[in-house]
């Protein structure tokens, strides 16, 4: 069981975007260049995968306090794991696979390194960049939209980064950031209490909603021009989604508007690649038990 909770604590659940990200991204360039998903791709999604769970690892070791404040899960507070042992999971799961990286390319290393300097930077004193508004923000929608999507090219060149094509780091980007600031909303109240100046914290409510659904709208507009009209509609549901907490009080549609567009960018992903669909299963029950055992709450949901 301590095994299984240190693998939780990395928060498996809130990797589902990575991947989600990483192979919707990867299945339009492969349309490009009439590729299939191969082991070097599952190879970059298992660093990717690594480098992200080990920010989580650092961000749970500074910010327990405010994790206490937001009633979130505890794994540190209720002592079922040990913060120098998350510490030293986090140096080895950053290390390893940009190590490997060195090997594989110069393109995939870059990005891991800076994947690494920002997870860092990102939770960790004195620059605890996600307790400020701008910074958090631009951190969020760089590292989870644009540098994922990026990393399906293991080699740029100037021949050929046009086969990035149709603008998805740019439409990834938006998206995130969108998500991002509708999540900072239910955590208004710790946040505030504990000194963070999120989006959250330092707009009104509604004011916030409706960045959120200007970033989806530009989203909806970039993969539109670009001719990716699934990516348009998931970007315009997520859009009207999100207008709608403009007008209704609930915190719990806030919180939907939040995890709608990953559902939706999951269930395209699933689409492209029927495979992922088992492991998503997979995971979703294992999580619902492992927590229900552990904490008695019923995890994930939808709201």
């Amino acid at each position: 069981m301590k095994v299984l909770d240190y693998i939780f604590a990395a928060r498996p659940m809130l990797l589902l975007p990575v991947w989600s990200i990483y192979l919707v991204a990867l299945h339009y360039h492969n349309e490009l260049t009439e590729k299939t998903f191969t082991s070097d791709n599952l190879a970059v999604m298992a660093g990717l995968t690594f480098l992200i769970a080990a920010a989580y690892y650092i961000n749970q070791i500074c910010d327990r306090s405010t994790d206490l404040a937001n009633q979130k899960v505890l794994f540190l507070q209720n002592q079922l794991v040990n913060a120098n042992t998350l510490l030293k999971l986090f140096i080895i799961l950053s290390i390893l696979p940009i190590g490997i990286a060195v090997l594989y390319s110069k393109v995939i290393f870059f990005i891991y390194l800076q994947l690494f300097g920002l997870g860092y930077l990102y939770s960790a004193p004195p620059f605890r960049l996600k307790d400020r508004a701008i910074s958090g923000l631009l951190v969020n929608s760089y590292a989870f939209g644009f540098l994922i999507s990026v990393s399906i090219m293991p080699n740029i060149t100037a021949h050929n980064a046009g086969l990035l094509g149709w603008d998805n780091p740019f439409y990834f980007f938006l998206s995130v950031m969108g998500v991002h600031i509708l999540t900072t909303l239910p955590d208004t109240h710790g946040d505030r209490a504990t000194g963070k100046k999120t989006i959250g914290v330092i707009f009104p409510k509604r004011i916030a909603v409706l960045l959120a659904f200007f970033a989806f709208v530009g989203a909806a507009l970039v993969s539109y021009k670009s001719g990716y009209k699934l990516l348009s509609l998931i970007a315009v549901v997520s859009s009207l989604v999100t207008f709608a907490c403009v007008f209704i009080s609930s915190s719990r549609l806030v919180l939907a508007a939040a995890k709608l567009p990953i559902l939706l960018l999951t269930l395209l992903s699933v689409y492209f690649y029927p495979y992922y669909l088992l492991f998503v299963v997979a995971l979703i029950l294992a999580t619902r038990s492992y927590y229900k055992r552990r904490f008695n709450i019923t995890y994930p949901k939808l709201a």
